[in-house]
């Protein structure tokens, strides 16, 4: 009951926010917001009006493009970063982000890790499938999630081991089952980890990724691997 409470608080507070599917228009505060399509559109605009203001556009979007845990929007930004003549400050971040996503598809095997004691490789709790999350305590879609995702990992006998990716205090308190774990930089870099929530669904015998939602709509539309 403590962990309800405790994210009730939160979702009042302003935490509780949907991901955002516009952007502002670069160098334009007071314009409209842009779709991802119009963003795509506004860096083309710059690559060919100001090689200066095409490297600021790209680093003023990317992560906010991030920020949306879409893949797919990412992964239009290599058409950018894999430029030659692009000024990104970004650009390896944005390649390696790209290939990271490219990397762990559905059917691969998840990345294995150690946190002292505890060996991913090694875990079979006797359950299909396994659920990881990476998560920050200061993240609202995070608070977001978890607000659905705690009953319903519960009521599908789903295991969580919950990877935080920082060392900000969490004000949460978990399901006792749930693995609680302080992603270390390898980790995170392994499984691709650029904004949070990341949820990824690993079979259990055979540690190989078998679903990759990016929200509660999507996991719950995975429910018969459970």
């Amino acid at each position: 009951m403590r962990w309800f409470i405790w994210l009730i608080l939160l979702s009042y507070t302003g935490f509780c926010q949907g991901k955002s599917e516009v952007f502002p228009d670069f160098k334009r505060s007071n314009q409209k917001k842009l779709s991802i399509e119009m963003v795509i559109s506004r860096i083309r605009e710059t690559r060919l009006s100001d090689s200066l203001q095409y490297g600021d556009a790209l680093d003023f979007y990317y992560p906010k493009i991030a920020a949306t845990g879409k893949n797919d929007w990412i992964e239009k930004l290599a058409e950018f970063s894999l430029d030659p003549n692009c000024p990104a400050k970004f650009k390896q971040k944005i390649n390696a982000h790209i290939e990271s996503i490219r990397t762990l598809q559905i059917g691969k095997l998840a990345p294995d890790f150690i946190v002292d004691k505890f060996q991913f490789g090694h875990f079979h709790p006797g359950t299909k499938q396994i659920l990881i999350l990476f998560y920050s305590p200061s993240c609202f879609h995070c608070t977001e999630l978890l607000i659905d995702l705690i009953p319903y990992v519960k009521s599908q006998n789903l295991p969580v081991i919950a990877l935080q990716i920082d060392n900000d205090t969490n004000p949460w308190v978990f399901p006792s089952d749930w693995i609680q774990i302080k992603a270390t930089e390898k980790i995170r870099k392994a499984y691709g980890v650029f904004s949070t929530p990341s949820l990824y669904i690993i079979e259990t015998k055979s540690h190989k990724i078998s679903g990759l939602p990016e929200n509660m709509e999507q996991l719950k539309s995975m429910g018969t691997l459970f």
